[in-house]
């Protein structure tokens, strides 16, 4: 087992203050990481983050926190980041996590996945709803064969963060810092947790959505949205089931609303959270039957062993990964694997046909 994983984390905003620092604070307390120091271009945040977090580095630029003696890089940055870091993280010989999406495209997902396999490097993504108690649960029900064959797939994921047309246009209303609205940001952790729970995706057929064109501009005037609002799409999946899914960032009223429905041959099962600690921890079950005929669903906990879920949980497993040698999931190829599949949906709303995967090379 190694020593304690020296750590550095390369971007310093609410996603790293939220998540990677508190984990990675976590793992050193428990003597398993030491957090070395912390890069934002802005390096007044950079600075905060670390004050905040007993970080004893900071930099402004990436670069000369990759040329320190670390084993692991956290990249917390835009998307449109995502790639480039990465894969100088993975040149200077750093096991690498990354944010999701893994990259703007499923040809930059792929240069980052190949990279860390050429170099023999662990990668992590944080796909971290798949640490959501009943998200685990409703793995193995599937799994165990306790739903039969899959049929059906009805997943949605609502926020209201852009109902409002006043809502100012920031990086991740543009494509060219983020990749896509609401299909990167939200519909790839339905993609996850459906990869998770049901196997590959086999086609899908898109449409997407700017409901807001123009948005005010923070510095003044007004600014063109080049992303989408909403994005769904039908799917089939290489195990025959059908799904449909939603994700939308104008569902007012919403937080941060989850939802999936999956019938099969034997049962059904409903997932659902409105924020990780606001549910979480259990599923509605139906296990065909009698309980199909006269009872509907149940509401059914999740088993105490499913209960270690937490939002740090991509991060403390990467940094467990690190020191034991073992495979981290979700990883650099379950990322491009997604990103795979929310280009295919784009390439469909584009062209107005259905688009099967996986991807052909002249469609990558």
């Amino acid at each position: 087992m190694a020593d304690r994983i020296k750590v550095g984390l390369i971007g310093a905003g609410a996603v790293a203050l939220l998540r990677h620092l508190p984990a990675y604070q976590s793992c050193q307390e428990a003597g398993k990481a030491e957090l070395v120091a912390v890069a934002d271009p802005v390096e007044a945040n950079a600075r905060r983050a670390a004050e905040r977090f007993g970080v004893p580095r900071v930099f402004a630029d990436y670069r000369d926190l990759l040329a320190l003696p670390l084993d692991a890089v956290s990249v917390c940055t835009p998307n449109a980041s995502h790639e480039p870091i990465a894969l100088a993280a993975l040149d200077a010989g750093k096991h690498v996590l990354c944010e999701k999406p893994l990259a703007l495209d499923y040809a930059g997902a792929r240069r980052m996945h190949e990279r860390a396999e050429r170099g023999g490097l662990k990668t992590a993504v944080n796909f971290r709803y798949r640490w959501v108690p009943a998200a685990g649960f409703v793995r193995d029900l599937i799994r165990g064969g306790e739903l039969g064959e899959i049929y059906h797939v009805y997943a949605n994921y609502f926020n209201g963060t852009l109902h409002d047309p006043a809502t100012p246009l920031r990086w991740r209303q543009t494509r060219a810092e983020s990749g896509s609205g609401a299909l990167g940001d939200l519909a790839s952790h339905l993609v996850d947790l459906c990869r998770f729970w049901i196997g590959e995706f086999a086609g899908v057929e898109g449409r997407l959505r700017t409901f807001t064109p123009r948005r005010p501009l923070t510095t003044g005037g007004i600014g063109e949205v080049d992303v989408d609002d909403a994005a769904s799409f039908r799917a089939r999946f290489a195990g025959g089931a059908e799904g449909v899914i939603n994700a939308s960032q104008c569902a007012i009223g919403r937080n941060n609303h989850q939802r999936v429905e999956i019938y099969g041959t034997k049962g059904a099962v409903i997932y659902e959270i409105e924020k990780w600690d606001q549910g979480g921890d259990e599923v509605q079950l139906c296990l065909g039957g009698d309980q199909a005929r006269y009872g509907g669903f149940a509401t059914v906990k999740a088993p105490p062993d499913y209960l270690l879920g937490n939002p740090q949980r991509v991060m403390t497993d990467f940094i467990e990964a690190i020191r034991d040698d073992t495979a981290p999931s979700p990883d650099f190829y379950d990322g491009m694997r997604c990103q795979e599949v929310l280009d295919a949906v784009a390439l469909s709303a584009r062209e107005g046909a259905p688009v099967e995967l996986p991807l052909a090379e002249d469609r990558a």
